[in-house]
């Protein structure tokens, strides 16, 4: 299995979850949200994997992928707080 952005991500994610969500009244995400953004990830990460054969392209897709989300997430975060 090759390492990839998104898989880094999940995994940091996953982490990050685990740790913080029991701990905390007003969590980010639901347990829905969770799984949803998980399946989400993974279905993204299987797609780059399909349709980019060449790995350093991959990898430059997937970062530039997950910089966009996190952009993106911010703005509706702020827009809607």
């Amino acid at each position: 299995m090759r390492f990839t952005p998104l898989n880094i991500a999940s995994a940091c994610l996953v982490a990050w979850f685990v740790m913080e969500n029991p701990n905390d009244e007003k969590a980010l995400f639901t347990w829905g949200a969770f799984i949803a953004l998980m399946v989400l990830l993974t279905v993204v990460d299987i797609l780059f994997r399909v349709l980019i054969k060449e790995n350093k392209k991959m990898w430059m897709l997937q970062l530039v992928f997950l910089v966009v989300v996190c952009v993106a997430s911010l703005i509706v975060k702020v827009t809607f707080a």
